[in-house]
């Protein structure tokens, strides 16, 4: 049997713990390395095979979680940015109601108050 049978699956480690773009990232690339760690010894067995696809699926997963965090708080800023500016206009937008979500997901994210349960 493979030394690299069950790779640890960092997604697992903290359920339900909201997770940064960069952290997001960080688990895709450990998990891409799990999955080069896989290939030398991949065989044409079901086990070692499902083994290197989960490892690819939990990563590009990973990868679309950042791309989507970093989306979501380049809208926020943007949207801040532009209920700062004075002469441009809002009207029948409907960006404040996307970026009420994220706003409260930072504030809960960044409250050093929070107590977790």
């Amino acid at each position: 049997m493979s030394s690299h049978a069950t790779p640890a699956d960092p997604a697992a480690a903290e359920v339900g713990e909201p997770r940064s773009a960069a952290e997001h990232y960080a688990a895709a690339e450990s998990l891409f390395a799990q999955a080069r760690a896989i290939y030398p010894d991949l065989s044409s067995r079901a086990y070692h095979q499902n083994e290197y696809k989960r490892c690819l699926d939990w990563a590009r997963m990973h990868l679309r979680l950042a791309e989507v965090a970093t989306a979501g708080a380049g809208l926020v800023f943007a949207h801040r940015s532009l209920l700062a500016t004075p002469d441009v206009r809002l009207q029948d937008t409907y960006v404040g109601a996307e970026t009420q979500q994220w706003n409260e997901y930072f504030k809960t994210k960044h409250d050093a108050t929070r107590k977790s349960a």
